[in-house]
């Protein structure tokens, strides 16, 4: 099964994620935007796993999160990918100071799951992904709006990272929880 490790976001920060695709013109671009429900931050995609090292990834997940403490968030910021010249997925990132504890946590996810030989991720940015370009029709237009993008989200507080099964189905990739581990408390 496909899966991955992320922090799930408050109902109101995700439904004001949602919100920014109304700054995007309709006409100007195809895009396939991320359910409001669906909306997280993406710690360590795992791809494909075999049920039966579901339990050692659990065990060295558990591991990581108890030696890491709960963290204050905030979106802030937003962005393309690769680059606002070729954009392919739509974004907004974290406030500055929860980009050090996301970061750790990454890498020391990484490390305890070495034995599924994961792809490394070089540069680490801490993003939610919100929209997908398919295709462009209109790049002035699509520009112009992604240059209006502004969120600043309330601080909330992550208390917990969680391993998702992620199906997926014609109207998009559906996210099933399998397993919550909690952070230390602050």
């Amino acid at each position: 099964m496909r899966s991955f490790i992320a922090i799930e976001v408050p109902e109101e920060v995700r439904k004001a994620v949602h919100m920014l695709k109304q700054v995007i013109p309709p006409d100007c671009a195809k895009i396939r935007w991320v359910k409001p429900q669906s909306i997280h931050l993406t710690l360590v995609f795992l791809g494909e796993v075999f049920n039966d090292s579901l339990d050692r990834i659990k065990g060295a997940i558990a591991g990581v999160a108890e030696h890491h403490r709960g963290f204050s968030m905030a979106i802030m910021g937003s962005g393309t990918f690769p680059n606002i010249r070729r954009p392919r997925v739509l974004w907004v990132g974290v406030i500055p100071e929860a980009k050090e504890p996301i970061t750790k946590l990454v890498f020391d996810l990484m490390d305890a799951l070495d034995f599924l030989e994961l792809e490394e991720k070089k540069r680490f940015s801490p993003h939610i992904t919100f929209g997908r370009i398919k295709s462009v029709h209109n790049l002035q237009s699509l520009q112009q709006g992604i240059e209006r993008f502004s969120l600043n989200s309330d601080d909330f507080q992550v208390r917990e990272i969680t391993l998702f099964k992620s199906e997926l189905k014609p109207g998009g990739a559906e996210y099933t929880p399998l397993a919550k581990f909690p952070l230390q408390s602050s």
